[in-house]
């Protein structure tokens, strides 16, 4: 009996270190990286709820630690400074949309999107008595969020009511696996 008692005590000192060591050797295995087509729809929105316009920009992105995907589309808008000299300063307007950090969830994406999107509208339409260089009106919307979109269903991640009406722009967001 006293032999059973010390093979056991033994046995329990030396389980311990062969178990701790392999805890230590336990390593985190990393999912392979997998491709997205991401496609947005940038939406105007009447104010009776129906899309009255939309415009759709698609890129792709690997989840992980991969490079981001960004979308630049857009115009340099000659803008008046100072009239009597003839200056002219260039303003950027269009549609810049950044994705990056893009990982798998539950057969969700999950990823950090910003977007911008800006145009021109003139303060006066030009005619015949006024002059063609009329000051221009820049609207601007931006959004950045974490988002999760489910897999292949069409998800709006941003909106925002318009300030000259009574409708909305939205960005509408749909990832889609490439095999």
């Amino acid at each position: 009996m006293r032999r059973i008692i010390i093979l056991c005590f033994a046995l329990a000192l030396f389980a311990a270190p062969i178990d701790m060591s392999a805890q230590q050797e336990v390593k985190t295995v990393e999912s392979p990286a997998h491709y997205y087509r991401l496609t947005y729809s940038v939406q105007e929105v009447g104010e009776t709820g129906k899309v009255t316009n939309s415009r759709t920009y698609a890129t792709a992105i690997a989840t992980g630690n991969g490079p981001s995907a960004q979308i630049r589309i857009g115009d340099k808008v000659p803008v008046l400074t100072e009239r009597e000299k003839g200056e002219v300063q260039y303003i950027d307007v269009g549609v810049n949309i950044d994705s990056l950090r893009a990982l798998e969830v539950d057969n969700k994406l999950a990823l950090s999107v910003t977007a911008e999107i800006s145009s021109t509208t003139r303060t006066t339409e030009p005619t015949a008595t006024t002059e063609s260089t009329a000051l221009p009106i820049i609207r601007s919307n931006k959004w950045s969020a974490n988002v999760l979109v489910p897999i292949t269903k069409p998800t709006i991640i941003f909106s925002s009511d318009n300030l000259q009406d009574k409708g909305k722009v939205q960005v509408e967001l749909t990832a889609t696996r490439i095999e």
